[in-house]
């Protein structure tokens, strides 16, 4: 079982970088993404590099689920698209679409609602890299080349940090659809 408790780490952060793992196409398909977050009304808060949620909603609106994907209308949904995949009991990978290719995170369902983690390539130790046939190239991201790859990058990554990770950001729902 993966542990989840929340501890202050340094690395890519959701807000600085938007991305350490990432592949160019679509890692998640359309039968392995899982429905987790219920749809209804959510609010968005992120986190600051030292782990310490803003004093502020930064985004606010509906979040449906259609074609295994989540989706809002409103305006600057940080995570349009945003497909999830089962990791371990309440703890999901997340892809969403980026810069013409997809980005990787790891997302933590509670009742009514969820957290998320931007998991840093260079976190990694160099023998897990290894091991996972990653390389770090000069800006700090990953490319990762298939869906056994994404699962045992993640595990790899939750194993070698037991857990404890600094949150990016959280969803609240505030309504339900």
């Amino acid at each position: 079982m993966i542990k989840r408790s929340v501890l202050v780490l340094t690395g890519c952060g959701a807000l600085a970088l938007g991305g350490c793992f990432y592949s160019e196409t679509s890692l998640i398909g359309y039968w392995s993404a899982d429905k987790a977050l219920e749809p209804g009304v959510y609010t968005h808060t992120p986190y600051d590099e030292n782990g310490e949620e803003w004093d502020r909603v930064t985004w606010r609106g509906e979040i449906t689920y259609s074609a295994r994907r989540y989706h809002s209308e409103a305006e600057n949904f940080p995570h349009e698209g945003a497909r999830l995949h089962q990791l371990d009991g309440d703890i999901y990978i997340a892809e969403w679409p980026r810069d013409g290719g997809y980005a990787y995170g790891i997302l933590f369902l509670y009742e009514g609602m969820a957290s998320y983690h931007q998991p840093a390539c260079d976190q990694l130790s160099e023998a897990a890299r290894n091991q996972e046939s990653l390389i770090l190239n000069e800006e700090g991201f990953c490319a990762l080349h298939d869906d056994d790859q994404l699962d045992a990058v993640m595990r790899t990554y939750l194993a070698e940090h037991d857990g404890d990770i600094r949150l990016d950001g959280i969803y609240r729902r505030v309504e339900n659809r």
